[in-house]
């Protein structure tokens, strides 16, 4: 333990006299009073148990803990103590940490809980990331190519475009508050910190400190934060674009022997080139991309993070992501571990592009046969639209297609194909079928000898694919009914020239992703409090219902946006037969309930639904997930 004195009070190391928490001196001998910090095994807020620091920052300093009752590992955060004696300064980090907690982003470091120990420390627990900040990746791997840096940043500003969407600007956005982690999909950024930066608002001169910091960190600070003026989301782009250069050339922008001349050069300096200063070659789209960002004019800048993030996909798509996968960043809301397979439209197109390519080179050559017999991929066998003709497909295997001619005035073409599951046990399965041009296409997943689907995706336009992301089957056959959503009075659309492509996998049965069917209270799935879970409403009627596992004086259920779909919370105390309807937000936001005391384990239930009554969103989204947790309600 790092004190003997009470939990209110400040201990002097040297005469070991107790000391009021507010005190700077000792009382008894005169010394300074300084706090040591929590050390291992301390118990923080009366449920969490400090593992180890994790580092120190201009805000406070983090710990790895685990929380004491479910032995979730976690980050927590205590306030550096000159934050904390203002009580402005308070009343605004419960107001900011809230509206962090409320960010729900695969990118964002989430917020789990916040609040005050006995003693007064103001404390922030959130994820824990393993991985280290893209400061010390900056170090330790020193300028990057601009292929992995597209792919960091893009997951960043969609962290950021989220947080904008939310009210919220960041502030203090650099290398630092950026975590970066290996996975089985590559590498993951996440963004932390967010709201917080706020508590040192006030002027330029003022966050100036002794040692010469200032707080906002002056290499990524824009113009109009450096004048003080009123900021918006623009200041967080001028700072991606500074974090960008910094990646690509390993010095950021604009440099100086004090902070001062640093912020001097923001104001009154362009940026050279980042392909002059970098020691790698620099393609011209980084040169643009990031000088747009470092535009000192915030309206010659890119006007959101969505626009950066879509610049540095488009990037990647022109050159093939390479390493660095467009899966993590083609949603605004995945890109951190999400089980899903590359979007259809891209990934297609990549390789239509390649194969053109190849075909214009074995066409000078004269070899063109000989390539087609080596590289064509497995089609379907038409005809294929009954039951006993359906095309075979086994999993992960992407076979291309046409819905071609139409069987009759009243029926366009349909192209049926037999997938099996070989195990013992229900599975989720992810189904995807590339777009057509001129199609509203539809997928369905029948059983063999039903003609009505089990269920169906429809809830994409004309031009575009169609995806079920996470539909439960059983061992055994099953077939995938691809057609063109018909219209009443209208002809059946041919087209024989543009292929698609279908393809489907099982998918691994990860902890943080919902397991369908949980769809009733009885076939609910065991939340616990803190943890997140990841879902989908994957198709018109999909319904997602947990239940808090354990005892809990006051909870708050959460679920995070999801873009174009009007969520609706639905909570059930089935100890006191209470409900709750929550649906106050409308499409592309997020849910929260009000405080349900004195909960039972397993009889708090929560449903997470689409608002099919809400004409402007849609009644599904198989391409991103929703978050839904319970979370101990503030001030408890």
């Amino acid at each position: 333990m790092v004190s003997t004195a009470p939990d209110n009070q400040l201990q002097c190391t040297e005469c070991g006299k107790s000391n009021p928490p507010e005190s700077k001196f000792c009382g008894k001998c005169g010394r300074p009073l300084t706090s040591a910090g929590p050390g291992p095994g301390d118990i923080i807020a009366d449920r969490y148990r400090v593992v180890a620091p994790i580092g120190q920052g201009a805000m406070g300093t983090v710990y790895r803990a685990e929380h004491v009752q479910i032995s979730k590992v976690m980050a927590i955060k205590l306030l550096h103590r000159e934050l904390q004696q203002n009580p402005e300064n308070v009343a605004r980090f419960h107001r900011e940490a809230e509206s962090a907690s409320r960010l729900n982003h695969p990118n964002t470091v989430h917020v789990f809980d916040f609040g005050r120990t006995k003693s007064g420390s103001l404390y922030l627990v959130m994820e824990y990331v393993d991985g280290d900040d893209l400061a010390k990746v900056l170090v330790k791997d020193g300028p990057m190519p601009f292929g992995r840096v597209a792919y960091l940043c893009a997951q960043v500003a969609g962290s950021v475009e989220a947080a904008h969407a939310a009210g919220i600007v960041h502030r203090d956005l650099k290398p630092e508050n950026i975590v970066i982690s290996e996975g089985r999909d590559g590498e993951t950024a996440k963004v932390l910190d967010f709201g917080l930066a706020k508590l040192f608002e006030g002027t330029v001169e003022a966050q100036v400190t002794s040692s010469g910091t200032i707080v906002g960190t002056p290499y990524y600070m824009s113009p109009e934060q450096i004048q003080g003026q009123e900021l918006d989301g623009r200041s967080d782009v001028y700072a991606i674009g500074a974090i960008m250069y910094e990646c690509v050339v390993g010095k950021p922008p604009f440099e100086a022997p004090n902070p001062v001349g640093v912020l001097s050069k923001h104001l009154s300096e362009e940026p050279l080139r980042p392909s002059a200063r970098s020691p790698l070659s620099v393609p011209a789209e980084a040169d643009e991309i990031i000088l747009r960002c470092l535009e000192k004019d915030p309206g010659r800048r890119y006007q959101t993070a969505e626009e950066v993030r879509q610049a540095l996909i488009a990037y990647l798509a022109t050159v093939g992501s390479g390493d660095w996968r467009l899966s993590g960043v083609g949603q605004a809301p995945f890109g951190s571990g999400e089980r899903r397979l590359e979007g259809p439209d891209s990934i297609f197109e990549t390789k239509r592009k390649l194969w053109w390519l190849i075909l214009l080179f074995l066409l000078v050559g004269g070899g063109v046969a000989a390539w087609q017999l080596a590289t064509r991929g497995p089609s379907e066998r038409e005809p294929n639209h009954t039951a006993k003709d359906a095309t075979r497909l086994p999993e992960d295997t992407e076979m291309e297609a046409h819905l071609g001619q139409r069987v009759s005035e009243d029926s366009g073409d349909v192209d049926l194909f037999e997938i099996e599951h070989i195990g013992t046990q229900r599975r989720a399965a992810d189904i995807e079928v590339s777009s057509i041009p001129n199609m509203d296409v539809v997928v369905e997943l029948l059983r063999p000898g039903q003609e009505e689907a089990i269920v169906m995706a429809d809830s994409r336009r004309l031009g575009q694919g169609e995806r079920l992301p996470n539909v439960p089957i059983e061992p055994g056959k099953y077939l995938i009914r691809v057609r063109e959503r018909s219209v009443k009075g209208e002809l059946p659309t041919e087209n024989v020239s543009d292929e698609y492509y279908v393809r489907w996998r099982l998918l691994d049965d990860e902890g943080h992703f919902e397991r369908e069917p949980n769809d009733s209270l009885e076939l609910a799935e065991p939340l616990e409090l803190g943890a997140e879970r990841r879902g989908w409403i994957g198709w018109r009627g999909d319904v997602d219902t947990y239940c808090l596992s354990e005892d809990a004086e006051g909870v708050v259920a959460q679920v995070s946006a999801l873009a174009e779909v009007d969520l609706v919370l639905r909570v059930a105390d089935q100890r006191t037969d209470r409900s709750g309807k929550y649906d106050a937000k409308g499409a592309g936001r997020g849910e929260t309930s009000k405080t349900w005391r004195n909960v039972e384990a397993g009889k708090l239930c929560v449903e997470v639904s689409a608002d099919a009554r809400d004409e402007r969103g849609r009644v599904a989204q198989p391409d991103e997930t929703y978050g839904v947790r319970f979370i101990t309600a503030p001030g408890r």
